[in-house]
């Protein structure tokens, strides 16, 4: 259920195999209130017979099990891909709460405003909530962890000689918010990252 690279996945695939024991992948999306509700969407690939035998388990957890085949990496490349576009959205919305600062717009106001009309849905409500009170702790997700999954991204992509132009954007920036100390608030704090850079 972890957040590993694809590599690894077929690697620990690999190795069950080798022993004869079957091998799946089931990371999810959701935070921790969401597990706690029981509303995870869990990504699973890999042996048919192991995810049915782990099916039992894994439903208390989940809203929905997604199933994406036989390789276990698709899962966890799933995974990466969606924590990938929330790095993206979080990176997009402290710039553009940044830009509206310095001309004076309440940044509680400009999220109300996206979240309520172009960008609703939990992303832009949950993050640009954090982002307008700067509410960075207890951390949700830290910019460590966003850093590890942004920096997976870029290496499954690599492997498949995959693009990902945003992603090094989003990387540099998680770095700056290593360097200035804040490697274990929530990576909403990228908004004070670009509050930094506009002077705000």
């Amino acid at each position: 259920m972890a957040t590993v690279s694809a590599g690894f996945a077929r690697e620990a695939a690999r190795r069950h195999a080798q022993q004869g024991v079957g091998y799946g992948a089931a990371p999810v999306l959701g935070r921790a209130e969401v597990a706690a509700a029981g509303k995870l969407n869990v990504l699973t690939a890999g042996d048919p017979e192991a995810l049915a035998r782990a099916r039992p388990a894994l439903e208390p957890l989940a809203g929905r099990i997604w199933n994406l085949g036989d390789d276990p990496a698709r899962a966890n490349v799933v995974k990466i891909a969606v924590n990938f576009l929330l790095a993206s959205a979080i990176e997009a919305t402290a710039e553009a709460t940044s830009l509206v600062e310095s001309y004076g717009v309440d940044a509680a106001a400009f999220v109300e405003l996206i979240s309520g009309t172009v960008f609703p849905g939990p992303v832009y409500s949950t993050y640009g909530g954090l982002m307008a009170q700067r509410r960075y702790e207890p951390a949700g997700f830290t910019t460590r962890l966003g850093l590890e999954d942004v920096n997976l991204a870029l290496s499954a992509a690599h492997h498949h000689d995959v693009a990902l132009p945003t992603g090094s954007v989003v990387r540099d920036a998680l770095l700056e918010a290593l360097a200035a100390g804040w490697s274990d608030r929530d990576w909403a704090t990228l908004a004070d990252i670009a509050r930094r850079r506009a002077g705000c």
